[in-house]
């Protein structure tokens, strides 16, 4: 019986992570990468690690890396992990496939790709797969994970058979019902990414200063606002609801540490894709996170001043090319 083709449509930081501990478990993984990857990761294999201590080194037969799109006509399941700017151009590139049967999964940041995925693949099965966990490339193929949390993806039948290939690979993931509101949920929490960006700090260390979190807290708010007044109960992806973590936000240093330690269970050098994406010159996603909260605000008149600011921040930090600004609570604020 021929096994499942898996291709990665997008092998960056997330899909690399994801891919690799399907292949680790023994799936048939391919990734359709940028040339640089895909040097990358023939030359260097496949390394994976986590912030528990998990280590896998994967050598480069175990599994196909290629630029060539042709690769995605035959997938029976196709994990999309571009950019959200880049979605419809790979939702394209499936279409010019000729790819017929595959099962799409977006584990992707921000609301509208699978609807956009939906548009250009309507004969096709597209469900959102939620990523709770920053990966960062560190060197010569290895990819690590520094914060925890399972995936969480949308229940269909056809999600089936991404379920048993994750607990072979003990790959968590689970399927749920409620995703509209589970993916809004993670939205909210990824509000803190421009803060860890422009902070230019690991996000251990940043959520331990009270300044960093004072701001994160007021992005919070706001979001809760916005979506309290579109009528959507955001789902629950933390330890705690996501309408409680402003509160343990604005605690002191000393109690904060001590209510919110498994907020602060994650490996001391983690830091936000955000941030990556600055250090390594690429386009940044913050529209597609802040931006949903101030698009929506601007629907149901809530103010977002907040998120508007670190929307305008961390673009100047792009445009200006020099990585993180290493910008300072007080520098936030009066930014």
């Amino acid at each position: 019986m021929r096994s499942l083709k898996i291709v990665i449509a997008g092998a960056g930081s997330i899909g690399c992570y994801v891919g690799g501990r399907l292949a680790a478990g023994g799936a048939n993984v391919h990734f359709l990468a940028r040339e640089r990857v895909q040097s990358d990761l023939n030359q260097h294999g496949l390394t994976l690690s986590d912030w528990t201590g998990f280590h896998a080194k994967l050598s480069s037969d175990q599994f196909h890396v290629t630029t060539d799109e042709s690769v995605l006509h035959d997938a029976d399941l196709i994990l999309v992990c571009v950019k959200s700017k880049d979605t419809q151009a790979m939702a394209q590139s499936i279409v010019v496939s000729g790819n017929q049967q595959a099962t799409i999964f977006s584990l992707q940041n921000g609301m509208g790709n699978t609807d956009t995925l939906k548009t250009s693949l309507p004969n096709h099965t597209i469900l959102p797969v939620m990523v709770p966990y920053n990966v960062v490339y560190q060197n010569e193929g290895h990819y690590h994970c520094g914060t925890e949390g399972i995936l969480y993806c949308q229940n269909h039948p056809k999600a089936q058979a991404l379920k048993q290939l994750a607990d072979a690979a003990q790959l968590g993931l689970e399927l749920k019902d409620d995703m509209l509101n589970i993916m809004w949920g993670k939205l909210l929490l990824n509000l803190n990414n421009p803060v860890n960006a422009l902070s230019g700090v690991p996000l251990k260390q940043q959520l331990e200063t009270r300044g960093y979190r004072r701001i994160y807290s007021q992005c919070l708010n706001e979001g809760l606002a916005v979506l309290k007044a579109a009528s959507i109960k955001p789902g629950q992806v933390a330890a705690v609801p996501v309408t409680v973590i402003p509160y343990i936000l604005s605690l002191p240093d000393f109690l904060f540490k001590r209510v919110a330690h498994k907020m602060l269970a994650i490996d001391p050098d983690a830091r936000s894709s955000m941030w990556e994406d600055l250090q390594n010159h690429r386009p940044v996603e913050v529209d597609y996170i802040s931006g949903e909260i101030v698009n929506l605000g601007k629907r149901v008149n809530i103010p977002t001043p907040m998120n508007e600011r670190l929307i305008r921040l961390v673009k100047q930090a792009q445009d200006a090319g020099n990585g993180s600004p290493n910008l300072t609570p007080e520098q936030m604020i009066s930014g």
